[in-house]
């Protein structure tokens, strides 16, 4: 994880040098978001087989504009998944909170790279049995934003988000890998 803490960190620093300023920082405000997820999941030791799950997600977020091409976003997001391969008949859910760093290439286009504790639940639908694991991650996030404040469409947004993270359950560790699609609305 730490890794990659200091890839995305030199990549901000890439883009901060590069990277062109706005005419004002990004707008302030709290953003609601849903769409669609899928993970995949590799236990070490292998107790089971590797398994996938996907199914969707919901989010919240606030954004502070910090500079004039970067802002904060501290976040929540939960996902609820139908789990297939390795384990069979079971449901996910994923959670994240976390905090993600966005440096904004105009007023409407932005990469993010985001570190958080990552959780997954997995539920045995037959038994209903549940267990738990918890750990550390991190990820980027490409995304648009519309930052027109007169029209019809002014707040919404598009995000793609990839994450990885090794989750500790008692008898092993896993290593989550994950994808979400989201659309969502900023009130500015």
């Amino acid at each position: 994880m730490f890794k990659q803490a200091a890839l995305y960190t030199a990549l901000f620093a890439i883009l901060g040098a590069s990277g062109t300023a706005l005419a004002e920082q990004p707008a302030n405000g709290f953003g609601l978001f849903a769409g669609v997820s899928s993970h995949k999941m590799k236990m070490e030791p292998a107790l089971v087989p590797d398994y996938s799950s996907s199914g969707l997600s919901l989010g919240i977020d606030y954004q502070f504009g910090v500079a004039d091409s970067f802002s904060i976003n501290p976040f929540l997001m939960s996902a609820g998944e139908r789990v297939s391969g390795g384990v069979s008949d079971a449901t996910a859910g994923h959670g994240i909170l976390g905090v993600e760093g966005r440096f904004w290439f105009s007023p409407e286009f932005f990469l993010g790279a985001h570190i958080g504790s990552y959780t997954e639940v997995l539920q045995a639908n037959s038994s209903n049995v549940s267990t738990s694991a918890s750990g550390g991650g991190a990820g980027l996030t490409l995304g648009w934003e519309n930052s027109a404040k007169g029209s019809s469409f002014g707040g919404v947004f598009v995000a793609l988000q990839l994450d990885r993270a090794k989750i500790h359950y008692d008898n092993a560790d896993t290593e989550l890998s994950g994808a979400r699609l989201h659309i969502g609305y900023r009130w500015k």
